[in-house]
């Protein structure tokens, strides 16, 4: 793989190890000047078979297409690394909500969520493979400055997002499990990551296996739970649920959007496109379908597994609410049970299935946050060195990932209770949902692009398909903001209510109109040269000297002249200015 996937497989599981693809040592990092990421600068290394910072797999190249256990066992990993984020207590709150107010209906939205997310990662992977570099790396050379710099604010501002619900969701487990206050919690979450990032130093097997075992305990807490639920009687209305799409009345759009946005992570997006890049092996085109098939599949075991915890939520929320036999006759109960379900649904499971049950959902609850402590921090870690090319400390990464989602979260439970703690959890599902568009759309645009992905090309039903899934992203956002805008009451007549209304239009005007020029926007860059040496197997991703110039030659007739090679030559920074194939046009910021 690149000198650029190297240094970030080394980053992200063993500082300072050496890695390689089994086909040739791998270069050091990037000069500053920027650039395709094949600098030949910097000390080159010999593969070591120990490297705990990345898998090889051999008999990648040995025309064998048959499905092999052992080769699928060996990229399984970065799609358990990946799920947690279709697991995280975000989830788990929007499951509840779901369950104890809409039953079994809204099954649908998380089978249909998983399986778009699915393509999704399946995308990930597509680009990392084709490129050698995960989507924030190539996000970097495709955007103006002002729109790159744009883009990572977003980014990370999703990822604050989705530690909120990992911060919260942990402090409310600690004080399930052993009384201590939430306020308290939120304090102890702080060194809780920064232990579990010492994880990192086993190396990537034993991290994996870490958050697999993590993933188990949830997997065995809530099936357990379904299991002490007992009886069959619910099975065609589970299976009704799952099939028919119903939406039981306007105020159930919310709880599905919600659903759809504790799924469909963006920053998920950066994060598996850079795992993928910790399976080494020889290149070549075979070599690289046939990575394709075994990351996929992996992949959909995973979210196979993600998939069966959530319909397990729904449903053990959903019967524990019908079943439950306290006495609430102004329904205040059940209002306290949906506002704050994670804090008032573990005394629902316990009147229904007994002390048992409370004990398991702190327990998921538990393994949740920290599982996504863990992945949240190695996203922010690829975001940031793609977009901005800054390696910071994982630690100190995870101090200033944390504090961003602490000082919320503590500031909410300080000034307004506990009970007020959650809502930020559907806050943040819906700020993830809004940002989806920012990631989906330039990885649908690269994946559609014969000139990033080469034979890696989406075929045109499945581009078409992922096109239409951007835009009814997008259709969402703007009726989910007028039915919260509608909701509120704050539009009126009255001076603050035009006023809030004009301010309003303004934000989401902004809105459609910047995912509209992203999506118009054609690519701009050229990575075929790049792509066809990675299919050809051509020296691994090692080029000296030759190769360099030989890419800059090539890259020179394809935009047509000689007379472009000297200063395409003479540079990285000039090799740059002639991988683009189209004028970028103007950016409406």
């Amino acid at each position: 793989m690149s000198s650029n996937s190297g240094e970030i497989a080394r980053e992200l599981f063993a500082a300072g190890a050496e890695r390689s693809d089994g086909n040739g040592p791998a270069t050091g990092g990037r000069g500053p000047t920027g650039g395709t990421g094949d600098s030949t600068t910097g000390t080159k290394s010999a593969p070591k078979p120990g490297d705990h910072g990345s898998v090889h797999i051999h008999g990648m190249d040995d025309g064998d297409d048959t499905f092999s256990v052992r080769k699928f066992l060996a990229f399984c990993g970065p799609g358990f690394l990946m799920c947690i984020g279709y697991v995280d207590p975000g989830n788990f709150e929007s499951d509840l909500q779901a369950g104890v107010l809409y039953g079994y209906s809204l099954l649908w939205v998380l089978l249909w969520a998983t399986v778009a997310g699915l393509f999704v990662q399946a995308m990930c992977v597509r680009l990392a493979l084709a490129t050698g570099w995960h989507l924030a790396r190539v996000m970097r050379d495709e955007y103006p400055p002002r729109v790159r710099y744009l883009l990572w604010i977003a980014t990370e501002l999703a990822i604050v997002a989705s530690d909120i619900p990992e911060v919260i969701g942990t402090a409310l487990a600690l004080k399930l499990i052993f009384g201590l206050p939430t306020a308290w919690g939120v304090g102890v979450t702080s060194l809780s990551a920064l232990l579990f990032l010492g994880l990192q130093s086993f190396g990537i097997r034993k991290l994996e296996a870490f958050i697999g075992a993590l993933v188990a305990v949830m997997s065995i807490c809530f099936v357990a739970q379904m299991a002490l639920l007992g009886g069959r009687r619910d099975g065609g209305d589970v299976l009704v649920g799952i099939i028919v799409p119903t939406i039981p009345n306007p105020n159930a759009v919310f709880i599905a959007i919600s659903l759809l946005g504790a799924v469909v992570m963006p920053h998920n997006l950066f994060l598996h496109s850079a795992l993928v890049l910790s399976r080494t092996f020889s290149l070549g085109e075979r070599a690289l379908k046939s990575a394709y098939k075994y990351n996929v599949a992996e992949c959909a075991l995973a979210l196979l597994v993600t998939l069966v915890i959530n319909f397990a939520v729904v449903i053990v929320a959903a019967r524990s609410i019908r079943d439950v036999s306290f006495d609430d006759p102004t329904g205040t109960r059940k209002r306290a049970i949906v506002d704050r379900p994670l804090q008032n649904a573990p005394e629902m499971l316990k009147d229904v299935l007994g002390v048992a049950a409370k004990g398991m959902f702190a327990a998921a609850l538990l393994a949740s946050g920290q599982s996504s402590t863990i992945t949240g921090t190695y996203a922010g870690q690829f975001v940031m060195e793609g977009f901005l090319e800054i390696r910071i400390n994982p630690v100190l990464r995870a101090f200033l990932t944390r504090s961003a989602a602490i000082v919320p979260s503590l500031l909410v439970i300080l000034v307004a209770g506990d009970e007020y703690a959650e809502f930020l959890i559907i806050v943040s599902s819906v700020i993830l949902f809004v940002q989806l568009p920012f990631a989906l759309i330039p990885l649908v645009k690269f994946c559609g692009d014969p000139a990033i992905v080469g034979k890696l090309v989406l075929g045109p039903k499945t581009l078409f398909t992922m096109r239409v899934l951007c835009g009814g992203v997008v259709f969402a956002n703007v009726v989910l903001l007028i039915q919260m805008i509608h909701e509120s009451g704050t539009v009126n007549g009255t001076v603050g209510g035009v006023f809030l209304g004009v301010f309003v239009t303004l934000i989401a005007v902004t809105y459609v109109a910047s995912v509209v020029w992203l999506a118009k926007r054609p690519v701009a860059q050229n990575l075929r040269a790049r792509v066809e040496r990675r299919m050809r197997g051509d020296g691994g991703d090692e080029y000296d000297d030759e190769n360099e110039n030989a890419v800059d030659r090539e890259l020179a007739d394809s935009v047509g002249g000689e007379e472009m090679l000297a200063g395409v030559v003479g540079g990285t920074a000039e090799r740059n200015a002639y991988q683009f194939r189209v004028g970028t046009p103007p950016s409406p910021l």
